[in-house]
């Protein structure tokens, strides 16, 4: 039989592992609260070719950097294949993220999806403000679409995928003009990919590690300014 005495030592006992096992979860509560979500959303260059994965490298611990992007998507609602339209978009949302990381052009560009910068601005508009407006209130970053490249010699028209070149810059700039309308920071991938094609599979739309160790450091660069 257990004594007064045992009884009063298991009790004691029941009652620091309880306290232990809340102080626990009440930590991880707390690092969990802590830590900084940042969504990166996209097509292909963000969802398969290894940006978020570098970001989150360089961001450290203190943030988590999910990857929200899909291949093939577009900005606009009227292309052949619209982000709003998938699953990552409305978990991309429901992340609540504090950062939010966009870029999008590159097949909006296609033949069968261009209009004109102006309606591709003013859809993408919309895509933006369904972060801008969440209840986090996240920093929104976006990004030019990165310049493509022709290959096999070719040098004019549509492009591997029919991306069309000159449009992607047409993207680019509405981007850049959408950005000081919604006072959000523009980061300018078009600019800083336009003379290095090395950075490129060959393909030359898709980044190579190079091309995605130089996206994460410039969306790194304007996160910790």
């Amino acid at each position: 039989m257990i004594n007064q005495k045992n009884r009063k030592r298991l009790l004691i006992t029941s009652i620091i592992l309880v306290i232990l096992v809340c102080l626990e979860g009440f930590q991880a509560t707390s690092m969990s609260a802590s830590t900084i979500r940042v969504a990166c959303v996209g097509d292909s260059i963000t969802y398969g070719y290894g940006y978020p994965a570098e970001l989150q490298t360089l961001l450290g611990t203190s943030y988590s950097v999910e990857n929200f992007g899909y291949s093939g998507r577009t900005a606009m609602s009227t292309g052949d294949k619209p982000y709003v339209n998938e699953k990552n978009f409305q978990d991309s949302l429901n992340y609540l993220p504090d950062i939010v990381v966009i870029m999008f052009g590159t097949n909006d560009s296609k033949v069968q999806n261009w209009v004109s910068k102006e309606e591709f601005k003013k859809q993408y508009k919309e895509l933006v403000q369904s972060y801008t407006q969440l209840k986090s209130k996240p920093v929104v970053y976006l990004n030019t679409p990165a310049t493509p490249f022709y290959v096999d010699g070719k040098t004019e028209g549509p492009m591997e995928f029919n991306i069309q070149k000159d449009m992607v810059h047409e993207a680019a700039e509405a981007v850049r003009e959408l950005g000081k309308e919604l006072g959000l920071q523009v980061i300018d991938i078009n600019d800083i990919t336009k003379n290095h094609p090395e950075w490129f599979r060959i393909d030359g739309i898709h980044p190579n590690a190079d091309g995605a160790k130089a996206i994460a450091n410039m969306v790194y660069d304007a996160i910790k300014k």
